[in-house]
């Protein structure tokens, strides 16, 4: 299946909150708390992602939104205090990747490792070498996927949230070179 990753434009928004609303349920569905209880990606999020150009689509060949993901420039204050690990802090600035979705019409075709593949790249191409991911520690899908995308784990994180201890993961590229496991 061909897909294209792009920045996601205002006109996207309307088809993007079901995408986001399928993770939601299918979170739900294997009983994790992650993203429920009005916490997780919002419609208004969502606009400040595309308002702030971070958010990003997966589209497939024929203009479907298959995926979502934002790419957050700055420091994140959730990954200041990181437990029972350390960053990483060679490189002067990072970049983290929040709210990967893969729609639900389209999960078990490898999707979610080709977008964490383009997004790494989309990074790489804005000149960072530093790239940082979390998820639910009991989010065991999308561990796997963070870590053959050749992320390293590197703690726990805790956000200001009810249940919100997250698994911190980190990317370091080195000289545009990495290693991406299949």
């Amino acid at each position: 299946m061909w897909v294209n990753i792009r920045i996601a434009e205002a006109n996207d928004a309307e088809k993007i909150l079901p995408v986001i609303e399928s993770g939601r349920e299918f979170l739900r569905s294997q009983g994790l708390p992650q993203w429920q209880n009005g916490y997780g990606p919002s419609s208004q999020s969502l606009k400040e992602d595309i308002i702030s150009n971070c958010g990003y689509v997966l589209v497939s060949q024929e203009g479907t939104i298959c995926g979502y993901a934002a790419l957050v420039e700055g420091t994140d204050d959730s990954y200041t205090n990181i437990k029972g690990g350390c960053w990483d802090n060679s490189h002067e600035k990072y970049i983290s990747i929040h709210g990967v979705v893969i729609d639900a019409d389209f999960r078990g075709k490898n999707l979610a490792k080709r977008f964490m593949r383009g997004l790494i790249e989309t990074a790489e191409g804005m000149g960072y070498q530093d790239i940082r991911i979390d998820t639910h520690p009991l989010n065991e899908i999308m561990q796997k996927v963070i870590l053959r995308a050749g992320f390293a784990y590197k703690g726990s994180v805790e956000f200001d949230i009810p249940d919100g201890e997250r698994k911190a993961y980190q990317l370091c590229l080195v000289s545009g070179r990495r290693l991406l496991k299949d």
